[in-house]
């Protein structure tokens, strides 16, 4: 029997593992950034490293999310719901990695 991984496992995995740097990234921004008030954070932000990296985040975390809820729907859904809910997943997806590019581009 051959143990081959199918393309969604290896795709959440690989995701979770780029993750892992931007999570950390991101925390440390935070916290470095804590006591910062908007005119500060509109400035970190404004770099285009920054942008980049949290629009990177946003991306394949929203990918990632994409990948684990699809799982969860074909497991625990079998009816006609199954096809509108997987839809959904994409549109919602789609529609926050568009607003944050968005929202990273005017600033």
């Amino acid at each position: 029997m051959s143990h081959k991984p199918t393309s969604s496992f290896v795709m959440q995995r690989t995701s979770a593992v780029v993750l892992i740097p931007l999570a950390l990234w991101f925390l440390w921004s935070l916290v470095s950034h804590a006591g910062d008030d908007f005119a500060g954070t509109q400035a970190w932000l404004s770099q285009w490293h920054n942008k980049a990296a949290f629009g990177l985040l946003v991306t394949i975390g929203v990918f990632h999310g994409r990948l684990g809820l699809n799982e969860i729907v074909e497991d625990y859904i079998h009816t006609g719901l199954n096809s509108v809910l997987k839809n959904t997943i994409i549109l919602a997806g789609a529609a926050i990695v568009a607003l944050t590019w968005f929202a990273l581009l005017t600033v």
